[in-house]
Parts: C-alpha cells; sequence; structure tokens
C-alpha cells in the first residue's frame, strides 16, 4: 500500500509541475490586452509615427495646387539688351487653385491674348520656370528692337514687287515687268532698290507703270 501511494504522489506532482509550466508560459507568451498596449508609451509611441508617416504619405499623393497666398515673381528678359527685371505682384485670381500643369496650360492661353501693355513692350512668350505652393516664378520674353522701317522694290520671276525692310515680307505685287524697267533700273530692282516711305515707292510706280 505504502508503495502504491507513493507512486502516485509522484505522479500528482509531475501533473501540478506541468499546470505551472503551462500557466507561466500563458503569461509571458500570449498577446497583450489592448488596453495594456494603450498604457505601453514605447508601444503607443511607434503607433502615433505610423499614423503619421501614413499622413504624409497621403498628403504627399495629392496634387500640390496654388493658393491665395502663393507668390508671384515675373522676370521679364528684353532681347533688345539682355536687360532683365523682376516683378513680385499677388497671383492674379485666375491662377489660384491650379496644378502645375492647369497653370502652364493658363499661361499658354494668355499668350495668345495680350494686353496693350504687353504689346507696348513687344511681348513675345512665356513659361513657367518655378512651381511650388509657396511661389511660382514666370520668365516673360520681350523684344522692344525698334522694328525696320523702310521697303524694297524687288524682282521675283521677271515680275517687280514690293517687299517689307526684311526682304521677306511681301507688301504687295505690281504690274511692271522688270523688262520694262530701264537696264540701271534693272540692275538696282534685281539687287533690292531702297525705298524709305510709301511716298516714294508711290513715285517709282507711277514714273514706270504703263
Amino acid at each position: 500500500m505504502k508503495k502504491g501511494y507513493k507512486i502516485g504522489l509522484f505522479f500528482i506532482c509531475i501533473i501540478l509541475i506541468i499546470l505551472l509550466l503551462l500557466l507561466l508560459w500563458n503569461r509571458h507568451f500570449v498577446e497583450k490586452d489592448p488596453l495594456d498596449f494603450m498604457d505601453d508609451p514605447e508601444q503607443s509611441q511607434q503607433s502615433e509615427e505610423m499614423d503619421n508617416d501614413l499622413g504624409i504619405s497621403q498628403t504627399q499623393n495629392l496634387p500640390v495646387r496654388t493658393t491665395c497666398d502663393t507668390v508671384c515673381i515675373y522676370e521679364n528678359i528684353d532681347k533688345k539688351d539682355g536687360s532683365i527685371t523682376f516683378e513680385e505682384v499677388r497671383l492674379p485670381g485666375k491662377y489660384i487653385n491650379l496644378t502645375r500643369e492647369e497653370l502652364e496650360a493658363a499661361l499658354k492661353d494668355d499668350s495668345n491674348v495680350l494686353s496693350l501693355e504687353d504689346k507696348e513692350k513687344c511681348f513675345q512668350s512665356q513659361h513657367l520656370e518655378l512651381f511650388s505652393q509657396d511661389k511660382i516664378k514666370v520668365v516673360r520674353i520681350y523684344d522692344s528692337t525698334p522694328e525696320p522701317k523702310g521697303y524694297y522694290i524687288m524682282a521675283v520671276d521677271h515680275e517687280v514687287s514690293i517687299y517689307k525692310s526684311d526682304k521677306k515680307t511681301l507688301y504687295f505685287k505690281t504690274d511692271i515687268k522688270l523688262e520694262d524697267l530701264p537696264g540701271k533700273v534693272q540692275q538696282e530692282v534685281i539687287d533690292g532698290k531702297y525705298m524709305e516711305s510709301e511716298v516714294q515707292i508711290y513715285h517709282f510706280l507711277e514714273s514706270y507703270s504703263s
């Protein structure tokens, strides 16, 4: 009897030890309660950093747009002498809340509809050089070089025509044939006979028209 009692007690001790080990394992390796997780400063900070990173990522995916606080800088370049001037103004209302692509399209459209001031300054083109929510810079090209004056009487296919000072832009054609002019005048017309004004052109045509 004593021998059987000792064997039974031994097995009971073994079972108790196993139960104790299982209890300790559960306490150390089972997931923490969500409330415990929130109370852990380190875990809470990591969670906040992950949320912030996610917020920044979502913001970066949004297209950048201009606002009423965006500064507009014009860089004006005159091809006549290479002079450069800068002008900082409030962003025009029509350029507010636009993406870069939308702003470039708007600037292109405005290049085709010039103000009187731009026409007087001999505006040629403009393009967007810098774009951000805080500041944009638009480069505008002008050429205030005085347009050459005068005209040239020239012969094309043995017909006398009047061209502007660039010798390329046709002003008007005449009914005069090159062969109808005196020899000396023919050579002058072949070389390009310069006329300073329309009055001189009129006198020339009056002299040699049939």
